[in-house]
């Protein structure tokens, strides 16, 4: 009989991001480290057996800067000390942290490739499928049938797992993929990524911890596949969510458990101005409603009292706990004018075919039959 095991489940940490760089520009470090303080406490108290990184830890793939590499560092170096980590590269992730192998140990499995892991201690083999981009799988390859000649080659790869899955093991599936079913959640391209079927899963999986959606999704079958939130909310496409990750338990013979634990960081709001108001009335409105240590806004104002002074304004806008990002218009609603048919004077008919005929060169025989049969079908239709 396997042992029971805990795992904490996280994902899309994107460590350096800065967000709304176009509108007002918020550099979302000191949320990312609250945020990584906090599972790290969960870590510790929970007691996980291990911890589990499915890809995009990074959010610049090229040279991020000093403090952004020292956080990452400091931050599985500290996880290491409480359960084995294992991380499966995304398409964010800054490749050359190998070069920092040394200064991790052997309970650090930092991963690019299909190879399974047997992880040292525990009786669990992670099968990892890092983040695949269809240029780095067919080349230069741009059929109509691209996504299903990527996919077939990834259930090939998925096809040599076979002899790895045993039946002591907890067999872990640890993938930055987009799972066709649940692309609706995702900023997904099907003519960049590779979109996996969960047909496509081996149900020999007692659980899949997948990373690149950036919010908290899930599929039961053919395995408990599972998708924790970003460790930050970093888009307006997700307003009303909070960044999370989960906690999962594995025993056999009874459904795994998966708990998720929501971060107490920033909330990101859609805050709508539909009539004209004073700017010091507009910053009371929104300081009465915002909780909470941070919040972004992106406040749109109808087209119908938008000025640029108006909106530059608003974009300067902030109180102790809230900042406005984004400032957008609301165009206004076109009235579909329904247009009336034109009278049809039937009499006219066979003159206008007579016109026509004689526009297009066509001999009188065509319009006298014409004629007659447009007087037939008046007689049908009286008598009916």
């Amino acid at each position: 009989m396997k042992k029971k095991i805990k795992i904490l489940h996280t994902a899309d940490w994107h460590l350096g991001l800065v967000s709304w760089k176009t509108r007002r520009e918020v550099d979302r470090g000191e949320e990312q480290r609250e945020a990584l303080e906090e599972l790290i406490g969960v870590a510790e108290r929970e007691k996980v057996d291990l911890v589990v990184h499915a890809g995009d830890l990074f959010h610049s793939s090229h040279h991020p800067d000093k403090k952004t590499i020292k956080l990452a560092v400091d931050t599985i170096l500290r996880l290491v000390d409480i359960a084995p980590f294992v991380w499966v590269m995304g398409n964010h992730d800054w490749y050359a942290i190998e070069g920092l192998k040394k200064i991790f140990p052997p309970q650090a499995y930092i991963i690019r490739d299909y190879t399974p892991r047997e992880i040292e201690g525990i009786p669990v083999t992670v099968f990892p499928l890092p983040y695949v981009s269809l240029a780095r799988l067919l080349g230069d390859y741009r059929g109509d049938e691209i996504q299903d000649r990527a996919r077939e080659l990834l259930r090939q790869e998925m096809k040599k797992w076979e002899r790895s899955f045993l039946p002591d093991r907890w067999n872990i599936l640890v993938a930055h993929a987009t799972i066709e079913e649940l692309a609706r959640y995702a900023e997904a391209n099907p003519h960049r990524e590779v979109f996996l079927k969960k047909a496509d899963i081996p149900s020999a999986f007692n659980y899949g911890a997948l990373g690149h959606l950036h919010t908290f999704s899930f599929l039961r079958s053919p395995c408990p596949l599972y998708y924790p939130s970003s460790l930050v909310v970093d888009s307006f496409e997700h307003v009303g969510k909070e960044g999370s990750f989960l906690l999962v338990e594995l025993e056999e013979g009874k459904e795994s458990k998966v708990e998720p634990y929501f971060l107490s960081g920033a909330h990101l709001w859609d805050w709508e101005l539909k009539e004209e108001k004073e700017i010091e009335e507009i910053y009371e409105e929104i300081s009465q409603d915002m909780t909470g240590k941070r919040n972004y806004i992106r406040l749109r104002i109808k087209e119908d009292f938008y000025t640029p002074a108006l909106a530059n304004k608003l974009k300067e806008m902030g109180g102790e706990n809230w900042q406005i990002v984004v400032v957008e218009v609301i165009p206004r609603e076109k009235k579909e004018v329904e247009e009336e048919p034109l009278p049809v004077n039937e009499d006219s008919i066979p003159q206008l075919f007579s016109r026509y005929c004689q526009e297009q060169n066509l001999s009188e025989e065509v319009v006298k039959l014409f004629y007659r049969y447009y007087q037939e079908a008046g007689e049908i239709s009286e008598t009916s």
